[in-house]
C-alpha cells in the first residue's frame, strides 16, 4: 500500500541573521559568544543560547576561506572571496583596519596581528591530510591581510592545535606541541587568568588563552563555557577554542547529556542562524569528501539493516541550510534517547538505538525546488517493527526529522492526551517528546 504526503519543514532559517559557516566547532562558539562580547561575564554559569544571539565576522570569514578551499585554494582566490563576503554581510563586527581593507579595492596584507587570523583558519585544518600542510594553509590564509609574524604565528598554532586534535593527540601532546614550536604559556589555569583578563584582539592574547580554555574542559560544551568565562573577545576566544574542542571530542554535544543535564541538540540550535547560501558551502565541502566536525557516522553505533523494507511515497522539501542539519546525523546519550542517525550516500537512516534495527531510510535528491525526499523506506518485519500504518510512519518520520534533527518545536504525532497514547509515543520517541 502507498499514500502520497507532502510537507515543508518551514522556521529553521533565519535569513536576517544570516548563515554559518562550515567548522562548526569555531561557528558555534562564535554565535554563543557574541552577546557576552561587549557584556563580559566571569562564569561558566550562563544560557548556553541566548534569543540574542547571532552570528559575526568569525563565522563570515570562517566560510571565506572554506569557499576560497574548495575553489583552488590560491591568494586571489582568498582575496576575492573574503571580499565577496564582506559586501555580502556588512557591519558584522569586523576591526577597523580589516573593514577598511573589506571594503576597498586594496589588496595588499596591512601588517596585522590581530586575533581575526586565527579565528578564521578552522577549514585549514580540516582540509589539510597532514600537519605541515595544515600550518601551511594556515599561513596562506592569513599572510592576505594579517601578514605581520605574530599574526601568522597564532593562525598557525591554531590551525595546528586543530589538526592534532583531529589526528588523535592527547592534550599534553597538544600542549608540548604548541608551546614548544610557538612559544605560548599555556602552562597558565584559567583560575589565574581570568580575574586579570581583558578584552585584546591580538593573537598574542587571544590564541594562548583559547587553548587552555579547550586543555582545562572535559566537554565540547564545557570547553565554549571556559572560553567565554574568561571575558574579553568573546566570541573570537570561543570561536577558536570550539574549533578545538569540536575537533577533540568528535562531538560537538555535552557529554553531561549522559547523566541528565548539559545543553542537548547544540549543533541543531546553531544550525538555525544559517541563510541557504552559506549551508551551500557547507554542503558543497561535504560533497567534496572533506571532513566536518560533528558529523555523526554509521560506525558510531551497532547497526542492522532492513529485514522486510517496503516504500511509501512522500513528497518532502528541505532548504539547504535544513539539508546541512540533517547531514550531521543525531547520536543517542541516555536510554531516553529512542533513535540513531545518519547519512549516507545520499541518504538519512534511522536505527533504534536500543536494537541497531533501521527502521526508516530516505533518499534526499536536488532538484530546481531543493532538496527534496520522494520516498521513505520503512521495515514491515512485525518481529522488529510492529507499526503497519504508513500515514502514521510518515508521521513519526516527518517528527523524527523536524525535532530529532532539525531541532523544531514541533507537537510529537500522539492522536490523544490519554495516558496509554502518551505511553506508546514515549516508547517510540523517548524524551525527544517532551
Amino acid at each position: 500500500m502507498r499514500h502520497s504526503h507532502a510537507c515543508q519543514f518551514s522556521d529553521v532559517v533565519n535569513t536576517e541573521r544570516m548563515r554559518q559557516t562550515l567548522m562548526l566547532g569555531a561557528i558555534i562558539g562564535d554565535i554563543v559568544g557574541s552577546v557576552y562580547e561587549w557584556n563580559n561575564i566571569k562564569t561558566t554559569v550562563f544560557p548556553l543560547y541566548d534569543e540574542k544571539c547571532f552570528f559575526t565576522d568569525d563565522t563570515v570569514m570562517t566560510i571565506a576561506v572554506a569557499e576560497a578551499l574548495l575553489s583552488g585554494g590560491t591568494a586571489d582566490k582568498l582575496i576575492e572571496t573574503m571580499k565577496k563576503y564582506g559586501r555580502l554581510y556588512p557591519g558584522y563586527g569586523y576591526g577597523v583596519h580589516f573593514n577598511s581593507w573589506l571594503t576597498s579595492n586594496d589588496r595588499e596584507p596591512y601588517n596585522s596581528f590581530g586575533n581575526g587570523s586565527a579565528m578564521r583558519v578552522a577549514p585549514c585544518a580540516w582540509f589539510a591530510t597532514s600537519l605541515d600542510e595544515a600550518e601551511a594553509l594556515a599561513e596562506w590564509s592569513a599572510s592576505v591581510t594579517h601578514n605581520h609574524p605574530e599574526g601568522i604565528k597564532g593562525a598557525r598554532a591554531t590551525a595546528a592545535a586543530i589538526y592534532l586534535a583531529r589526528d588523535g593527540m592527547q592534550k599534553d601532546g597538544i600542549r608540548e606541541y604548541v608551546q614548544n614550536n610557538y612559544g605560548y604559556d599555556l602552562s597558565r589555569s584559567l583560575d589565574e587568568i581570568r580575574p586579570v583578563y581583558r578584552f585584546n584582539e591580538t593573537c598574542q592574547e587571544t590564541v594562548p588563552e583559547a587553548i587552555i580554555a579547550f586543555l582545562e574542559s572535559r566537554d565540547f560544551e564545557g570547553a565554549i563555557r571556559n572560553a567565554i568565562s574568561l571575558g574579553g573577545d568573546s566570541d573570537t576566544l570561543a570561536a577558536i577554542t570550539g574549533s578545538i574542542a569540536g575537533a577533540f571530542y568528535k562531538s560537538l554535544e555535552s557529554d553531561a547529556l549522559y547523566y541528565g543535564f548539559g545543553t542537548p541538540h547544540i549543533a541543531a540550535k546553531a544550525m538555525r542562524f544559517l541563510d541557504d547560501t552559506m549551508a551551500t558551502v557547507i554542503n558543497a565541502w561535504l560533497d567534496a569528501g572533506k571532513p566536518l566536525d560533528g558529523v555523526v557516522k554509521k560506525g558510531d553505533w551497532e547497526t542492522h539493516e532492513f529485514s522486510k523494507p517496503q516504500t511509501i511515497n512522500v513528497a518532502i522539501t528541505l532548504t539547504e541550510a535544513q539539508y546541512v542539519r540533517i547531514r550531521m546525523g543525531l547520536r543517542p546519550f541516555t536510554m531516553e534517547d529512542k533513535w540513531f542517525a545518519y547519512f549516507v550516500d545520499g541518504s538519512i537512516c534511522f536505527h533504534r538505538s536500543w536494537t541497531g534495527a533501521k527502521i526508516y531510510e530516505a533518499t534526499i535528491q536536488k532538484d530546481d525546488s531543493g532538496h527534496v525526499i520522494n520516498a521513505i523506506t520503512v521495515e514491515r518485519d512485525p518481529e522488529i517493527y510492529s507499526q503497519t500504518d504508513d500515514v502514521e510512519d510518515i508521521h513519526s518520520f516527518n517528527f523524527l526529522v523536524a525535532r530529532g534533527l532539525l531541532g523544531l518545536g514541533v507537537m510529537a504525532p500522539i492522536t490523544s492526551a490519554d495516558f496509554m497514547d502518551a505511553l506508546k509515543g514515549w516508547g517510540s520517541f523517548g524524551q525527544m517528546i517532551l
